[in-house]
């Protein structure tokens, strides 16, 4: 078993397979994926940045994993949000043709 803490303290209780967790339903998660701190039997440990992945279902149950976003990719998608906003607002945002 592994106990999903959320910062807003939402807990989750779910069973794991290998790096997947399953819950009987989908839960709710909170929109805030920061320091995620998820205990199992052998281990506690920390998600600084979570992103939520669905696995594939062989039970009739929801399978998600929760995987760490890095940081490099967190700057990369903070950076194009900032080109694509001030090509917006400059109007100079390039188009598909």
């Amino acid at each position: 078993m592994a106990t999903i803490k959320f910062n807003n303290g939402i807990t989750i209780n779910a069973e794991e397979n290998g790096n997947c967790f399953i819950t009987d339903s989908k839960p709710a998660f909170p929109s805030d994926l920061s320091n995620i701190t998820v205990t199992t039997d052998e281990e506690s440990y920390v998600i600084a940045n979570g992103e939520i992945i669905e696995a594939a279902s062989i039970d009739g149950r929801y399978w998600f994993t929760i995987r760490d976003v890095p940081e490099t990719e967190l700057a990369r998608e903070k950076v194009d949000a900032q080109i694509t906003y001030t090509a917006i607002m400059t109007d100079t945002l390039l188009e598909d043709e």
